[in-house]
């Protein structure tokens, strides 16, 4: 993750404002390698940060008055500090006022600012661009409004963010990895106690290939917050809070008892967190097969069980794995569009990328947006 963007969004916020901003942030976007939909269920995630990030930029202006710039679309939204509201015409700022709203309820006292908000996160395609405006903003903020807390309190305060404010009923897993990203390490996060560590790939010949689908999704339509309340009337019945509380044996032994669709989102989160436990040990041991045995398997558990794939993505996650150099492949993030994963042999990243975008072209129509990637460092400040 490189400070071209944080450039890039200094020049806009001298065009914008005539005058240079005072403070800067970048936060990385993620891919979610194992690990689909347990983190609200208080499972186990195997993530990485990735080397592209949105970056926020600007300076306080010493009145309530709110101005946020979202220089990749050009869209203005002038707010209160005081009052804060969700501005049906620019949604996207809802993610910078629910952090700002969530620091102020902790006594915080953010008052009006003008900021530029920059970023390379392909937005609505499962690679977590929400979190990194969230995390950017707050890294932003606690320049101009000095607070003091623990990273982890910061992420979870951004989940707040966008569960409260915006109304997505998300995890924390996607702001954890934007703030605890580590460079060339995935990350390995238990949601239920919220205890993590990096897990060091151990070799540097295999990248992460992210294949946007170019369909669209928007979190904050139904299926998401569906899902979710699927997923917890299923814990419901066993007498349990969450899927994580219930063992796999006692699942087995009464999972008839559930109606359908929660049978089967249940079934699949359970199962996604034996797989995030068998890759984090394959990764570790720089084993390949189960590698793509394991992807393989969650790839098809989200298509059956979880019901969140698409023709797009099932498409290339078929096709990657028929081509040269990859290991495996899977939809990766909220799903009904967006990207899949691959990992791919560092030599052959290049062919495959081509071969790939080639092949979705000829039977979609649509062009995939290819993306070769590293895990890189969380979120910081920038000096400007």
């Amino acid at each position: 993750m490189s400070n071209t963007t944080v450039d890039s969004a200094v020049q806009a916020y001298q065009e914008q404002f005539d005058s240079r901003p005072t403070a800067a942030a970048l936060a990385p976007g993620r891919v979610e390698i194992m690990g689909n939909h347990t983190d609200y269920n208080g499972g186990y995630v195997l993530l990485a940060a990735l080397d592209r990030g949105t970056a926020v930029v600007g300076a306080a202006t010493g009145d309530d008055t709110i101005t946020l710039v979202a220089a990749d679309f050009k869209r203005r939204a002038v707010l209160s500090a005081r009052d804060l509201k969700r501005d049906s015409q620019n949604s996207w700022a809802s993610y910078v006022l629910g952090v700002v709203q969530q620091l102020q309820q902790q006594g915080v006292p953010v008052g009006g600012f003008n900021a530029v908000l920059r970023s390379d996160v392909p937005s609505g395609s499962g690679l977590s661009s929400s979190a990194a405006l969230e995390v950017a903003t707050a890294f932003f903020l606690r320049q101009l409004f000095p607070y003091e807390m623990p990273p982890m309190e910061i992420a979870r305060l951004c989940q707040r963010a966008e569960n409260q404010f915006v109304g997505v009923n998300c995890g924390i897993m996607d702001q954890f990895s934007s703030i605890f990203g580590r460079a060339d390490s995935l990350l390995f996060l238990d949601c239920l106690t919220l205890t993590h560590h990096p897990v060091h790939m151990g070799r540097d010949d295999v990248a992460i290939v992210i294949c946007d689908s170019a369909v669209k999704h928007a979190l904050t339509g139904g299926d998401y917050n569906t899902r979710r309340a699927e997923c917890m009337a299923a814990a419901q019945h066993f007498g349990r809070k969450l899927l994580r509380e219930v063992s796999w044996d006692e699942f087995v032994a009464r999972e008839m008892e559930l109606p359908e669709n929660e049978r089967k989102r249940a079934r699949h989160v359970l199962t996604e967190d034996r797989r995030v436990l068998a890759m984090r040990e394959a990764i570790a041991r720089k084993e390949t097969a189960p590698v793509c045995h394991l992807l393989a398997e969650g790839h098809a558990s989200c298509r059956d069980l979880f019901e969140n794939s698409t023709p797009e993505l099932d498409f290339l996650v078929d096709t990657a794995v028929m081509l040269d150099g990859c290991i495996g492949a899977k939809l990766t993030g909220g799903g009904w569009g967006g990207c899949t994963v691959n990992l791919v042999h560092q030599d052959a990243v290049r062919q495959f990328s081509q071969d790939l975008a080639a092949r979705y072209k000829e039977k979609t129509g649509r062009a995939a947006h290819i993306y070769a990637c590293r895990a890189a460092q969380g979120a910081h400040t920038v000096k400007v």
